[in-house]
């Protein structure tokens, strides 16, 4: 049961990765963007804990931390053919079970990790949906700490925000004061990653240095929690719980589709009443 509990949040939002990408459209962005954005809009967590605001994005990309925990559990062959291919079959038989083992204190970390990482505290709204993209890119890759330092003076990202009073005022709005060890101010930001530099989001080598990052993470989430008024929370939870049902929905429409017995057998029983 223990071990249910722990693997749970992390099965989870692999089930939520793959359903997301089975059935986003698949068409081109450019030219079919309305379609694109209300897809994204009502199936991207981001955007559906925010009630459907397309600024919304994660704050730390969990993907990273798995990837990064298999690897120091196992070895970099472990993650082969992409990160679709690999999380299909990590959910498969006991695969999370052998290369996420339970006796490993790193593995409860994740699993905390994940559970915070998929609330309303790991989203936050940008000031130009045009960060979304550009702060993903080489050599910012979405770390929290590089991001934040460009953004200041005459930082790459400075310049989506009119003054650097609007920049501060973001910051405070957003609750991004927590990545700050003192003062909102550059020489202030957090080392999360523990590499000494804040712009490498890599952890050193070794176990210890990658389970100080993960707690670093968790840390940052549940302060940054504590920001949010209940009113904003409970909001979150409601959307969340919609998203879900929606999932359940579209779930059981997928089996219909693919002419599951039980699926149609169901359907004919409702039709029938």
């Amino acid at each position: 049961m223990m071990c249910n509990k722990i693997y749970e949040p992390i099965r989870r939002k692999i089930e939520e990765w793959i359903d997301y990408d089975v059935h986003s459209p698949k068409v081109p962005y450019r030219g079919n963007e309305v379609v694109h954005d209300e897809y994204r809009r009502w199936h991207d967590r981001d955007c559906v804990l925010t009630g459907g605001n397309l600024y919304a994005d994660t704050m730390f990309s969990l993907w990273r931390p798995l990837k990064g925990t298999i690897i120091r559990l196992n070895d970099k062959g472990v993650i082969c053919g992409g990160k679709y291919k690999f999380i299909r079959e990590l959910i498969k038989d006991d695969n999370m079970e052998r290369l996420l083992p339970i006796e490993q204190p790193i593995v409860k970390k994740l699993s905390t990790l994940f559970e915070l990482g998929m609330g309303r505290e790991n989203v936050f709204l940008l000031p130009d949906r045009g960060l979304n993209v550009a702060r993903g890119r080489k050599p910012y890759e979405d770390y929290v700490p590089v991001f934040l330092l460009e953004s200041f003076g005459d930082g790459v990202f400075a310049h989506y925000w009119n003054s650097p009073e609007e920049h501060l005022q973001w910051i405070e709005q957003e609750h991004f004061q927590v990545f700050f060890d003192g003062d909102i101010s550059p020489e202030n930001i957090k080392d999360l990653s523990g590499a000494g530099d804040i712009r490498n989001p890599l952890a050193p080598d070794g176990m210890q240095p990658m389970e100080r990052m993960l707690d670093h993470y968790i840390s940052i989430l549940q302060e940054r929690r504590k920001l949010f008024t209940a009113e904003e929370l409970e909001n979150a939870a409601r959307m969340e719980e919609t998203m879900r049902e929606e999932s359940r929905i579209q779930a059981f429409r997928d089996r219909i589709a693919s002419g599951e017995p039980e699926a149609l057998m169901q359907v004919k029983e409702v039709m029938g009443q």
